[in-house]
């Protein structure tokens, strides 16, 4: 893994070596029979919590988080598809949870990860990622972060985001 390390943070990044056409599968289905819902999510979709498959997608993610030297337990995790001018807002998943995103399908260098400080009056700098296809990103639950859309209508950005509650 690689670490990127930012307002005395860090974020690990990952690739996933698995088989993509399971997790394009597993996504289909729940698209087509989840209407999913609104989170931090404006425009796009963003699924329910998820309760079966990406297994391989799973345990690598659990890998990932035995390699940082954390217990943890998958709490949630669920679905985003995001197209053209849809974003997610800045937001926080929990403390005490290692946070996940898989990144199956990146639609352009123009919407990267943007990571901000907790409490931004203070620090107002940020940081953006520009993940891969297939990266895997690890970081602290309590690390603000958001996503813009990229403006481009026939672009579509597809990501699932886990939390893990550390034990």
């Amino acid at each position: 893994m690689t670490p990127i390390d930012i307002f005395k943070e860090t974020i690990w990044v990952k690739k996933f070596n698995g088989n993509l056409d399971i997790i394009t599968k597993h996504a289909q289905h729940i698209v087509e029979y989840d209407p999913g819902r609104e989170v931090s999510n404006v425009g796009g979709y963003q699924s329910n919590n998820i309760t079966f498959g990406f297994k391989e997608l799973i345990e690598q993610a659990h890998e990932g988080i035995k390699e940082l030297n954390y217990e943890a337990k998958l709490v949630n995790f669920w679905l985003n598809i995001n197209k053209g001018d849809d974003y997610n807002f800045p937001h926080i998943h929990a403390i005490n949870f290692v946070s996940v995103v898989y990144y199956h399908q990146v639609c352009c260098e123009e919407c990267p990860i943007r990571f901000t400080h907790l409490v931004p009056q203070i620090r107002p700098e940020y940081y953006e990622i520009r993940p891969k296809n297939q990266d895997m990103l690890f970081f602290s639950g309590t690390i603000p972060h958001s996503v813009k859309g990229c403006g481009n209508k026939d672009h579509t950005r597809i990501s699932l985001a886990f939390n893990f509650a550390i034990l």
